[in-house]
């Protein structure tokens, strides 16, 4: 993800074509494409790459990739944002992606403890036992404990109170990806550093922002490179879109992988 955010990438906007979105991009000597479903339930898609010449160099599965991926930056936007001793997590949704931001948070704090929450009890429970954590029942519960919180709902609608974040959290948001979406309460956004994967992208596709007025304080980019840098205290979040140079970035690594590993793939 560290290339993916470098200075040396191009991120077009996506578009939806049928039923599904196509999303070019370029990281470094490569260029992709992921194109992926978004009919509920269709969790489909592949990501092509490319290398410096044009040459195709391989496909990747895309709904696996981008669970990875998106955990990634997460845990790439934690290590910048959150307080070095943050030590509990509040995953707000069990659905595909929680269990790679879990993953990602804890390869770059201490954590000591995972709170899960979702709409559905039974699915909040299955998490918790495949990360080792705990399944609430009331999001406030996990919130007031909370020095992370992870956002990653398909949700029309805040899912927590602004008043319930406890002082200096980090929150990640990775749901929303359509302006009718939004995780993240309005007065929370205007009170915190705000971090985004790309402005254009958070311009045209981050409802939690467009729905609260915000614009973005920083890019991750802007942060690795080290133009701009964060408060010393105060909330901050992340709030992703995704944009194709991580498909790309990640894309390549896992290809490059599966070469080390000797799967018979040719990489360029």
């Amino acid at each position: 993800m560290e290339s993916a955010f470098s200075d040396d990438t191009e991120a077009p906007v996506r578009s939806l074509l049928g039923g599904s979105l196509f999303m070019p991009g370029r990281a470094g000597a490569f260029t992709g494409i992921k194109v992926v479903s978004v009919v509920p339930g269709q969790p489909a898609g592949i990501v092509a790459l490319f290398g410096s010449d044009g040459s195709p160099i391989g496909l990747v599965d895309g709904p696996e990739l981008t669970k990875i991926r998106t955990g990634a930056a997460s845990g790439l936007a934690t290590r910048l944002l959150a307080r070095p001793d943050a030590a509990v997590v509040a995953m707000l949704g069990a659905g595909a992606l929680a269990a790679d931001q879990i993953a990602a948070i804890r390869a770059v704090r201490p954590i000591e403890r995972v709170l899960v929450w979702s709409r559905s009890a039974e699915r909040a429970e299955t998490l918790a036992v495949l990360v080792g954590g705990i399944a609430v029942a009331k999001v406030s519960a996990a919130l007031e404990e909370a020095d992370i919180v992870c956002c990653a709902t398909p949700a029309t609608s805040p899912l927590f109170r602004d008043e319930w974040l406890r002082p200096d959290t980090h929150v990640n948001a990775v749901g929303a990806f359509r302006p009718e979406m939004a995780e993240v309460p309005a007065a929370t956004l205007r009170r915190s550093f705000v971090v985004v994967d790309d402005r254009t992208a958070a311009a045209e596709e981050a409802g939690d922002l467009l729905q609260a007025g915000r614009e973005a304080d920083a890019t991750l980019a802007e942060l690795l490179n080290g133009r701009l840098t964060r408060p010393p205290t105060g909330i901050t979040v992340f709030k992703s879109v995704g944009i194709a140079p991580q498909d790309v970035a990640a894309g390549a690594c896992a290809l490059n992988r599966a070469r080390e590993l000797g799967l018979g793939l040719e990489f360029g």
